[in-house]
């Protein structure tokens, strides 16, 4: 078989973005894939009766702040935005609800129903955007397209300082980090409503409020300081997204290898140096040999399975089986529905019916606060809460006229230790016992909002994190972010020191790059395939091209309202006055 510029093992969304970039710059590339298709974390699957697709991982795109819209022209390809008009909604037991819009005049008017301080909060935080939108937009970029530096991290304090100034708070943009994200919200906010939903946004985002430094960067930027939010999902689901990228690698020059399992990355003379496949492959034990290898598998795998301790050496190999997963590890209960869900918040205000994702549960910051605990403590919340997707209002096209689909995302330790004042043993080998009863569980607690939702139900399926494993061994303990995002492995420290020597993806081992586990973490807005292939390219000489130039944000900004909204929201509710709500 012949040889490559560029191997990428794995051809999940970020390793295909690596690649595409590359085979575009004129390198020869390969990719790689375990699979029998690529895009493990960002599929669109019928599970049961034909017509109902659903978006088992990545559903939150966030592709539209990516360089690579452009870059790679990913609308061209096929990649075809839809959002809801409503970003992002909270429904509470009381018969009120919290949103985020793309009409910032309608999110200002729903939480000042909730609290005229906290409304007041955010309208000072999109006033200092305003003023320094700019640098915000700069400093962003730096941060989370490129390079982890001190001085970027010393340009994002500067920009809180001018934040916290602004709100009239004496403490500095360093001092505001050595905060956990619940503190910070306590000390924005007033009520619970904006402090809850605040939180599981920061969750959904891949950073947990329970955190010093991730959880009040979270609680900052999750307030809204940054106005609308990229809140997408795409016609005919996530994966096209997946498909997009498959054709930009092609188009390119790029080969992608399917059912091709790499056991092993050659290392000659002290260098990455090709890969050799397992047996199970499809051309068993086949030796392929490249100039440079970006591993888009997590870091335990890469380092432990693919090199070993005799490449790596004891030092590297003890601290990368430190680097833990146990954290952004979803139960998701996904459903095939014969309506839309009806939240009993729409009296109140009929927004969220034009939301396609949201939050319900934690009624309280309080109840999010022992909920965080008992995630990192083994322990399964007995107060179910979690992030619901209903996609269909977004795109159509997913379900059969008139039908939706709908999901939610509840998270859990990988290990449970305890559920319902029961222990429980087996670590993750525990998930097929529990499954069913947490499945019923997470049903019943979206009832509760949401009544009449049990008699929607056409059919139910629940995916566990064994079963994230087993789909995709990457994604070890069912982690959907390339490992947890936690203070000791984010940013400067990620995936742990030692491993990247220079830049975001070059590793210690001459000629091997990462585009897993790396700053700031795998996820739909493409930044750590960026982020490799911009590395690569420079090593190789040929990053200078015409038409890489598009820098992040720069594609939202311009065309976040061409993106069709609400296709899917039935007529009853797009109407502002649709519920009587004021």
């Amino acid at each position: 078989m012949k040889d490559y510029d560029v191997i990428v093992i794995g051809g999940g969304i970020n390793g295909l973005t690596a690649a595409a970039y590359l085979a575009k710059a004129g390198l020869s590339v390969g990719v790689f894939e375990a699979r029998g298709q690529c895009g493990a974390h960002c599929d669109t699957v019928e599970l049961g009766t034909p017509g109902f697709l659903h978006n088992l991982h990545a559903t939150w795109l966030a592709t539209s702040y990516s360089p690579a819209m452009e870059d790679l022209d990913l609308p061209g390809l096929g990649f075809e935005l839809r959002g809801t008009e409503t970003t992002y909604a909270k429904p509470f037991l009381s018969g009120r609800n919290l949103q985020h819009s793309m009409d910032l005049a309608k999110t200002a008017a729903n939480w000042a129903r909730i609290s005229e301080h906290d409304a007041g909060v955010q309208a000072k935080a999109l006033e200092f955007n305003a003023l320094n939108l700019d640098e915000m937009l700069e400093a962003n970029r730096r941060f989370w397209y490129g390079p982890p530096t001190e001085d970027t991290l010393g340009r994002m304090y500067k920009l809180l300082d001018g934040f916290l100034a602004h709100q009239g708070f004496s403490i500095s943009g360093s001092e505001l980090l050595t905060m956990t994200g619940f503190e910070t919200l306590d000390l924005l906010f007033e009520s619970d409503e904006v402090k809850t939903t605040t939180a599981s946004l920061g969750w959904i985002s891949g950073m947990p409020p329970i955190h010093r430094f991730i959880g009040a960067l979270a609680a900052i930027f999750m307030a809204g300081i940054g106005g609308p939010m990229a809140v997408h999902n795409s016609r005919g689901g996530s994966h096209a997204l997946t498909h997009a990228l498959v054709k930009a690698t092609a188009q390119a020059g790029g080969e992608i290898w399917t059912t091709c399992p790499v056991e092993k990355i050659l290392v000659e003379d002290g260098r990455a140096v090709g890969i050799r496949l397992a047996e199970s492959a499809l051309m068993p034990g086949e030796e392929i040999r490249a100039r440079t290898v970006v591993s888009n598998v997590s870091a335990r795998p890469t380092f432990l399975h693919m090199l070993g301790d005799d490449v790596v050496g004891p030092d590297i190999a003890n601290r990368v089986r430190a680097f833990h997963y146990d954290e952004q590890v979803l139960f998701g209960v996904y459903y095939s529905l014969s309506g839309d869900v009806e939240f009993e918040s729409a009296a109140w205000d009929p927004g969220i019916q034009r939301a396609m994702m949201g939050y319900l549960g934690g009624e309280t910051i309080d109840d999010m606060r022992r909920h965080n605990v008992n995630l990192v403590s083994g322990v399964i919340d007995d107060d179910i809460m979690g992030n619901w997707f209903i996609p269909t209002r977004a795109d159509p096209t997913q379900a059969p006229e008139g039908c939706h689909t709908a999901f939610i995302w509840v998270d859990v330790p990988p290990h449970p230790r305890r559920w319902q004042g029961q222990k429980i043993t087996g670590g993750i080998d525990a998930w097929p016992d529990l499954t069913e009863a947490l499945a019923d569980a997470a049903t019943d607690r979206i009832e509760e909002y949401a009544p009449g939702f049990k008699d929607l139900i056409v059919e139910r399926f629940a995916m566990n994190p064994l079963d994230q494993v087993r789909n995709n061994p990457s994604s070890v303990v069912g982690s959907i972010l390339g490992g947890a995002v936690t203070p000791d492995q984010f940013y400067l420290n990620r995936p742990v020191p030692g491993i990247i020597t220079r830049g975001a993806s070059r590793t210690f081992l001459p000629g091997l790059y990462l585009s897993n586990s790396i700053h700031p973490m795998g996820a739909s807005w493409l930044a750590t395939g960026y982020l490799a292939a911009c590395e690569v390219a420079e090593d190789h000489g040929c990053r200078d091209q015409a038409w890489w130039t598009h820098r992040p944000w720069d594609w939202f900004m311009e065309h976040m309202m061409d993106v069709p909204m609400d296709l899917g929201v039935s007529p009853k509710w797009l109407a502002d006055d649709a519920s009587g709500g004021n």
